[in-house]
């Protein structure tokens, strides 16, 4: 009996060292949001066992960091100062490369950033991509006194038959209605048989093609741009709720936005890089269902790619 628990503590320990030894990387943003103009740091990481050979995207070679908005291509101009890499040795023969990297955007846009590739022995290792809202500050604005008029008096409308309609029309819709369920009733009582039917059930579908077809079914109904913002941040996180209910098991319709962000931290290191998108959307949408928050334009879109991001990165996929 010792014997076997010795040998299977020295394949679990086998197979933590294997885990342990294998290359990751990752980038971060220092924030999603940054004025026009003004630098931003693009934080890459990789962690390797010692004596491996890595290559960092050539972000200077390329002349910046290309991202794109929609269609539109962008290139996020590069500092001054040329990117070094930091070397950090880590426990059980691993090291940290790490370089920070300045960039400068110069056009307002909600941008998305692909993933960076890092070269490593014949492999490419890819890390999570990102999105950078750019922002231009509010103008002072001048005000005429010149131009101000005095306030006119309340002038009483004049009768319009087509503004009253409804109040004609809605009476006689609500008694055909009901005239209507009365004899559909009476001949569903008719002619209902004995034998009940039965409902062929649906495969259900993937947890992460719910919620993309819900996210797209949301942008059809373009909430936020008629000015139904509310609607709109409250119909997107329902959906994010939803999806990580189905995806991870975590009762989220049930849970406030810091509670969801809790049980989802204990997700892989290649995962936990999306948890920054999904609080981008929770924090917005806490703003305007409980604050009376008025997002701009932009931050909704930013929330919806957030939210598209979010679940194609953490989105369950058969080996």
């Amino acid at each position: 009996m010792k014997k076997i628990l010795l040998i299977a503590t020295f394949l679990i320990s086998a197979v933590t060292a294997a885990i342990a030894q294998k290359p990751s990387v990752k980038v971060a943003l220092d924030s999603t949001y940054v004025i026009i103009g003004m630098p931003t740091t693009i934080h890459l990481e990789a962690v390797m066992p010692e004596g491996s050979d890595i290559m960092f995207p050539d972000i200077v070679g390329k002349g910046g960091v290309v991202a794109y908005d929609d269609s539109l291509r962008f290139l996020l101009e590069l500092g001054d100062e040329i990117p070094k890499i930091d070397t950090l040795k880590s426990e059980e023969g691993m090291v940290t490369l790490k370089t920070d990297v300045e960039v400068f955007a110069f056009d307002s846009a909600t941008l998305y950033i692909p993933p960076f590739e890092f070269l490593t022995e014949g492999d490419t290792l890819s890390t999570n991509s990102l999105a950078l809202r750019v922002v231009v500050p509010f103008d002072s604005i001048e005000v005429d006194p010149a131009k101000f008029v005095d306030i006119k008096t309340v002038i009483d409308p004049e009768f319009v038959l087509m503004d009253y309609i409804w109040w004609i029309l809605l009476p006689l819709i609500v008694i055909l209605l009901i005239v209507a369920s009365y004899f559909g009733y009476g001949y569903y009582q008719k002619h209902k048989t004995e034998t009940p039917f039965e409902v062929k059930e649906e495969e259900k579908l993937p947890a992460h093609v719910i919620a993309m077809n819900a996210l797209e079914a949301l942008a059809v109904k373009k909430l936020w741009q008629l000015g139904q913002d509310k609607e709109f941040q409250t119909e997107l996180t329902d959906i994010l709720r939803q999806y990580i209910e189905n995806r991870f098991g975590v009762n989220a319709m049930e849970k406030t936005s810091d509670e969801i962000l809790d049980e989802l931290y204990e997700l892989s290191e290649q995962q936990k890089s999306s948890l920054s998108n999904l609080k981008q959307v929770l924090q917005v949408a806490d703003l305007v269902k409980f604050a009376k928050y008025k997002p701009l334009p932009d931050e909704n879109q930013l929330s919806f790619m957030n939210a598209k991001m979010f679940v194609e990165q953490t989105k369950f996929i058969q080996q």
